[in-house]
C-alpha cells in the first residue's frame, strides 16, 4: 500500500512538473487531506520532504504541515460539523473507547503518546479530540509535541542514507533526551492519577 502511495505521489509531482521547493504545492494539501481522511501514511511525506529539504528542513516542514492539518480539522469538526460527526461516527469510535477515556483524563499527554506511536490513525485522533472535552489549547500543545516526537524519530530513521552515522546518532541522542524530559513532566503532573489507575487495576483483578 505504501509503495502504491509513493508511486502515486511521484506520478503527481512529475505530471505537474514540480520539483525542489515547489513540491510543497502538492505535499501541503496532501497533509491537510491526510488529517481529514488518513488515507496514506504521513511517513511518505516525511521521506519526500527530507529528500528535498535535507533532514532538519524536511522534518520542520513536515511538522508544520501536519500541525496545520490537525488543528484545522479539529476546529472544523468542533465548530461546524460536530453534530454531524457525532451522529455518523460515534458508533464507529467504540473500538477506541479506552483511548477516549485516556484522552479525557490525561488530555495533552494522551495526544503526545498517540501521535508518537501510531496506534490510532491521525485523522481518528483529530475526530476523538473534537468530541472530547479537551480544551483547544491542550489539543494544540499535545499535537505540536506529539507530531514533533513522531517526525523527529521517523525523520531521523528515514535519513540514515542521507546523513553520516555520527550525525544520525546525534539526532537520536537528543530525541532520547526530549522523550525523557516529557516522561518526567508527565509523571510529575499526573502521579496521583497514575496511582489511582494502578489501584483500580489491582481491585478489578482482586
Amino acid at each position: 500500500m505504501t509503495e502504491t502511495i509513493n508511486a502515486w505521489i511521484d506520478w503527481l509531482l512529475q505530471t505537474l512538473g514540480l520539483s525542489g521547493p515547489y513540491i510543497l504545492f502538492v505535499t501541503v494539501p496532501l497533509a491537510l487531506l491526510q488529517s481529514l481522511f488518513g488515507f496514506f501514511p504521513l511517513a511518505a511525506l516525511i521521506v519526500l520532504h527530507v529528500s528535498v529539504f535535507d533532514v532538519i528542513g524536511g522534518m520542520l516542514i513536515s511538522w508544520l504541515a501536519s500541525n496545520l492539518g490537525a488543528v484545522l480539522m479539529y476546529f472544523l469538526f468542533r465548530r461546524y460539523l460536530f453534530n454531524w460527526f457525532d451522529r455518523k461516527w460515534r458508533s464507529k469510535l467504540k473500538r477506541y473507547d479506552k483511548w477516549q477515556r485516556y484522552l479525557d483524563r490525561y488530555g495533552i499527554w494522551t495526544l503526545v503518546l498517540l501521535r508518537t506511536v501510531p496506534i490510532i490513525p491521525s485523522n481518528i485522533i483529530n475526530f476523538m479530540s473534537a468530541v472530547s472535552p479537551i480544551k483547544a489549547s491542550a489539543f494544540i500543545w499535545g499535537t505540536v509535541l506529539g507530531n514533533l516526537s513522531y517526525i523527529w524519530l521517523f525523520g531521523t530513521i528515514s535519513s540514515t542514507l542521507i546523513v553520516p552515522r555520527e550525525e544520525w546518532d546525534g539526532y537520536l541522542t537528543w530525541y532520547g533526551v526530549f522523550i525523557v524530559i516529557l516522561i518526567g513532566i508527565f509523571i510529575r503532573r499526573h502521579w496521583g492519577h497514575l496511582q489511582e489507575d494502578k489501584r483500580s487495576r489491582l481491585e478489578s483483578k482482586g
